[in-house]
C-alpha cells in the first residue's frame, strides 16, 4: 500500500542541545516522505534563532509556554500528512523508526495510534538497555530490530513522547484536550477517545527510540516552584472530573467476552463473515446448513454445529448459543457479514458496554444496494436474552440499547437460500 507524507510535529521549550540531536537523527534515519512543523513554547536560548535559519522546518512562536496539547494541536492545524507524529525533542531516532512504525499502523485499518519501545518510559513500551552513551544507540537499534522485525504488541495506552496517529483518526476523535494544560494526560486522553471509537493501539516492537525523558518538564516545573508529580495529580483529577471516573480504570477496563454465532450455507460467504469478525470474536460457533462449511470452521478454529436448512434462524442460532461460553452473543444470519467500521464499533461496545444492557439493536444492510433496514433487530445481547424477541427491538425498550450499527447483507452467487 501506498503511504503518503508524513507529518512530524515537534515542541521546543529551550533544550536546544537536545533539539539539535533530535532533529539531526530524523534527517539522517528517515527515508519516507515527512514535513516537519515545530512549536516553539517561548524558548530564551538559541533554539528560535536556530529553527529560523532551517528550511526543512515549518516554525510556529509562541511568546509564552501554551502547554503540550495546544502545541500539538497548534501543529496539527497547518499539517498536510496522512499520518501525523507527535515526537518529543529529548529523542533520538534510529534507522527504519519511522518504517516500523507506519508498517504498525497501516497493519489494519482498525488500528489508529502506533508508538516505539524506548529506554524510558511509563507503561509497556520501556525495555532494558545495555548502551550507556549514544554512540552505541545505533548498534543496539540494529541488532533490536532485527531481532523483533515485523512483532507488534497491542496495548492499551501508549506514551505521549512519540506517537504516530492517523490522521482520519484525529479527524475523527479530535487532537489533544486542552484541558490538561502545561501537560500530562493529554496522551491517555486521546488513547481513550481513539479505544472508545474502536480502534486499536499497537507498539512496533521493531522501532526503538532514544529518550531522555522529562527534559523540558522538569525544567519548566523548577521555575514554577512544582514538580511532576503534582502536575500529574492535578490532571488526573482533571481527567476523572471529564470522565466520571479514574481514567486509568476506563483505559484498563476489561472487554466483555463475545461469543459470535453464525449460519453457513456456503464456503465462500462463511470465509467473508469470519474475516470480518475473527478479531472480536472471543469465541466462534459455525452453524452448518449444508454440511459443506467444516473445513473452513476449522481454519478459523471455529466450534463446528451442524444445522439443517429446512429449520428457522432462531432455531440454528438457538443451536449455536447452546455451544457458546460467553457471557456476550452476537448473531450472524446466512450472508451476513460487518464492515471494517462496525467492527470498530462493536469493538468499542465489547470495552464500554454497561451490565444493564441487556441487548443491542442492529441494523441490516444490503451491501450491493446501499439499502438500509428501517427495523432494527437485536444481535448482540447477553446470554438471559430470549431469542424469540430477536426481531423485536421494543420488547425491552429500557434495556436495549438502540445503535446505528449495520449488519451487511451481500447474497454470492452459489448461495441457496438465505435462512429468514
Amino acid at each position: 500500500m501506498k503511504i503518503g507524507k508524513t507529518s512530524i510535529i515537534m515542541l521546543t521549550l529551550n533544550q536546544f542541545h537536545h533539539t539539535l540531536l533530535c532533529l539531526a537523527s530524523i534527517r539522517k534515519y528517515t527515508t519516507e516522505p515527512y514535513e516537519l512543523i515545530v512549536v516553539d513554547n517561548g524558548s530564551t536560548d538559541l533554539t528560535v534563532m536556530y529553527l529560523k535559519q532551517q528550511p526543512d522546518v515549518t516554525l510556529i512562536c509562541n511568546e509564552y509556554n501554551k502547554g503540550f496539547a495546544t502545541g500539538c494541536n497548534q501543529g496539527m492545524a497547518i499539517a498536510t500528512g496522512d499520518q501525523i507524529l507527535f515526537l518529543n525533542n529529548d529523542t533520538v531516532v534510529t534507522p527504519n523508526w519511522l518504517t516500523h512504525l507506519i508498517d504498525a499502523l497501516y497493519a489494519s485499518p482498525d488500528i489508529g495510534i502506533v508508538g516505539p519501545l524506548t529506554n524510558y518510559s511509563s507503561g509497556h513500551q520501556i525495555i532494558p538497555v545495555p548502551y550507556k552513551e549514544l554512540f552505541d544507540l545505533n548498534v543496539f537499534a540494529h541488532e533490536h530490530q532485527i531481532v523483533n522485525a515485523g512483532k507488534t504488541t497491542e496495548v492499551r495506552r501508549l506514551i505521549g513522547f512519540c506517537l504516530l496517529v492517523k490522521r482520519k483518526v484525529l479527524d475523527e476523535v479530535g487532537g489533544f484536550d486542552e484541558l490538561y494544560d502545561i501537560g500530562n494526560f493529554e496522551d491517555d486522553d486521546l488513547c481513550l477517545r481513539a479505544a472508545k471509537a474502536g480502534y486499536r493501539l499497537y507498539i512496533a516492537n521493531a522501532c526503538f527510540i532514544h529518550h531522555v525523558g522529562h527534559a523540558t518538564m522538569n525544567d519548566m516545573v523548577d521555575e514554577q516552584k512544582n514538580n511532576v508529580q503534582h502536575l500529574m495529580g492535578i490532571n488526573r483529577k482533571k481527567a476523572k472530573e471529564k470522565w466520571g471516573a479514574d481514567i486509568f480504570d476506563l483505559i484498563y477496563k476489561e472487554d466483555v467476552k463475545l461469543s459470535c454465532c453464525v449460519i453457513a450455507v456456503t464456503e465462500t460467504a462463511l470465509i467473508r463473515a469470519l474475516d470480518s469478525i475473527k478479531e472480536i470474536a472471543d469465541e466462534i460457533i459455525v452453524v452448518d446448513c449444508t454440511g459443506t462449511c467444516s473445513e473452513v470452521a476449522t481454519t478459523y478454529r471455529a466450534k463446528y454445529v451442524s444445522g439443517h436448512s429446512n429449520i428457522g434462524k432462531q432455531k440454528q442460532w438457538q443451536r449455536a448459543v447452546e455451544e457458546a461460553e460467553c457471557p456476550y452473543l452476537m448473531l450472524l444470519n446466512v450472508d451476513e457479514y460487518i464492515s471494517n467500521q462496525m467492527r470498530r464499533k462493536i469493538r468499542a461496545l465489547k470495552r464500554f458496554i454497561t451490565e444493564d444492557t441487556i441487548g443491542v439493536a442492529m441494523l441490516c444492510a444490503r451491501a450491493d444496494t446501499d439499502i438500509v433496514s428501517n427495523e432494527s433487530q437485536v444481535r448482540l445481547m447477553q446470554r438471559s436474552f430470549p431469542l424469540l424477541q430477536v426481531d423485536n427491538s421494543t420488547a425491552y425498550n429500557e434495556n436495549v440499547l438502540i445503535s446505528d450499527i449495520e449488519i451487511y447483507f451481500e447474497p454470492c452467487s452459489q448461495e441457496k437460500d438465505a435462512i429468514h
